[in-house]
Parts: structure tokens; C-alpha cells; sequence
């Protein structure tokens, strides 16, 4: 099965989350609560976003996006997206883990 490219995930989270920005995304590959393929996503947006809530249609346009970027690759993975801010609190296991795409 082949797997969709980080380069293809970031450009269209760029563009899908407009003027939010995109600082980087992380990715990792693993399985689901049900046991299926997935890749995580997260997108992290720049520092300067602020406390500005971020629309549902953006966040749904986003992880469309990415379904639609992997499908086009033929990746069959499922897809879960996380935007988080650089100053979001994560819990600590959360911040040792290496991300992997």
C-alpha cells in the first residue's frame, strides 16, 4: 500500500488553513482504537496565532484535505488530524515521543 508523503500532507494543510499558518506538521504512523491502519497528523500552527479560536469549517476543510491527499495516492490509511498551538499544554508522554512519518 503506499503511503502518502509528509511534502504532500504539509502543502495542503497550507493551504487549507489560510491565513492561520502552518508552522510544521508531525506525523505518525500506527493503529487506531479499533485496531486499523492510521496516520496522526498533527499540524502545528505558527507561535503568533494567538488564543483565536479557529472556525469548525476551517478545522473540517483541513482534514478533508488531508483524506483527500491521501486517497489521491492511494494511502487507505484513516486519517486523524490534531491542530495544536506551540503553547498548547500537552501531557508529558506526549512531549517524549518521537514523532515518525
Amino acid at each position: 500500500m503506499p503511503n502518502v508523503s509528509s511534502t504532500e500532507i504539509e502543502e495542503v494543510l497550507r493551504s487549507a488553513l489560510g491565513s492561520y499558518g502552518l508552522d510544521h506538521i508531525e506525523l505518525e504512523s500506527g493503529l487506531d482504537h479499533d485496531g486499523e491502519a492510521a496516520l496522526f497528523v498533527t499540524a502545528v500552527l505558527p507561535q503568533q496565532t494567538g488564543p483565536v479560536p479557529m472556525p469548525g469549517d476551517i478545522s473540517a476543510y483541513a482534514n478533508v484535505a488531508v483524506a483527500e491527499a491521501m486517497k489521491r495516492v492511494g494511502d487507505e490509511r484513516l486519517s486523524y488530524l490534531y491542530i495544536r498551538r506551540p503553547d498548547d499544554e500537552r501531557p508529558e508522554e506526549e512531549e517524549s515521543r518521537a514523532s515518525t512519518a
